[in-house]
């Protein structure tokens, strides 16, 4: 089953929309902003507020699963506007389709529970409100958390494409957001000595987004004759044991989950194409990238390669990063002479997922 992208909606601190935050994290824009809630040291003595990039106008006041329901709310809102949905009482349209919700590994340090204490948390704080907000007619035994961080967009077309290859379901709507710019997220980002600030010039600049990519099985959008644009040509999760691993393992299994998805999808060596990597301003990510760059010397032609990195104009998004990382690539793949796309993703707790994208020509 080939599975095709047909929709896609973002809210970033560059914009309420997918394509003005696209081209302009392609253009090199960026927006950083004062943040209320945490201050530190200046390095002369004094203090300053973190800067990060948040959402301004939008998320402001929410925090944790609340800014995670407006930041979704508003990427689908963007989704809509680009296309045409049909009614709530349009039973065999709602009645096929699946919703992934992506959220951030729930981690007892920064939320204060876990998901062994509360099992069905996310479903209720997250996924049950955001189809209410949204009058998404989706059944909920239809819809899911996957609580997964940044890989979690990897894991999620996994299971659509299992999904739609079982016939349940024709069309998946697969959602993101995260917020590391609000006040308990930036504390616990600090506690942990990850936070970039005058003191410490290596770190991550916490930003928050929503995300989101609709798609189908490849067949039943030429049955409509809508001919698609952008193919899903490869997916890699590696699952990690649940802690950071070192770099040069991070870094090797990077490079086998690239392999793979080029090899599976008989992509011609050297690839030459667009990379979107979910780099942050930490030396553990840039150095198990460097690992990944040796294994991979003769299998991409990086000088030939056109490279993303998000995070320069929105910072750290955490899981929403995958998706935000998806939409670059394709907005890349349409408006440029390149092909295909992959996008990568390091998580904090040792996983590795991998996206080859593909620009299907048209006939």
């Amino acid at each position: 089953m080939r599975l095709v992208v047909t929709g896609m909606g973002m809210v970033t601190a560059l914009g309420y929309g997918a394509t003005g935050s696209c081209a302009a994290i392609r253009a090199g824009l960026s927006r950083p902003q004062a943040l209320d809630g945490l201050v530190v040291g200046d390095g002369e003595g004094g203090s300053q507020p973190v800067t990060g990039f948040p959402v301004s106008g939008y998320a402001e006041g929410f925090f944790l699963a609340g800014a995670w329901l407006r930041l979704a709310a508003g990427c689908l809102d963007d989704l809509r506007h680009g296309r045409e949905w049909p009614p709530a009482s349009d039973a065999s349209f709602w009645g096929r389709t699946g919703l992934f919700a992506l959220t951030p590994f729930i981690d007892e340090a920064r939320f204060g529970w876990s998901l062994s204490q509360r099992p069905r948390a996310l479903e209720e704080d997250f996924v049950r409100p955001l189809l209410a907000l949204q009058h998404l007619p989706v059944p909920e035994e239809r819809s899911r958390a996957l609580s997964l961080g940044h890989c979690g967009l990897a894991a999620a077309l996994q299971g659509a494409r299992r999904l739609l290859e079982e016939r349940s379901l024709e069309r998946v709507l697969i959602v993101a957001a995260d917020s590391y710019s609000d006040v308990p997220s930036l504390e616990w980002i600090d506690g942990q000595g990850r936070l970039k600030q005058p003191q410490m010039p290596v770190g991550l600049m916490p930003g928050q987004a929503g995300a989101c990519l609709l798609v189908e099985g490849e067949g039943a959008v030429r049955a409509r004759r809508a001919p698609p644009d952008i193919r899903v040509g490869g997916v890699s999760f590696s699952a990690g044991p649940r802690e950071r691993r070192t770099a040069h393992i991070l870094g090797r299994a990077m490079a086998e989950s690239i392999l793979q998805v080029l090899r599976d999808a008989r992509m011609p060596a050297p690839f030459q194409g667009c990379l979107v990597l979910d780099l942050n301003g930490e030396e553990w990510k840039s150095a198990a990238w460097a690992h990944a760059q040796v294994h991979l010397t003769e299998h991409v032609d990086f000088e030939g390669c056109r490279v993303r990195v998000p995070a320069e104009s929105l910072g750290e998004v955490g899981a929403a990063s995958a998706v935000v990382g998806a939409a670059v690539a394709i907005s890349e793949l349409l408006s440029s002479h390149h092909e295909s796309a992959v996008v990568c993703s390091f998580s904090d707790h040792g996983d590795v997922g991998v996206v080859l994208l593909q620009r299907i020509p048209q006939r």
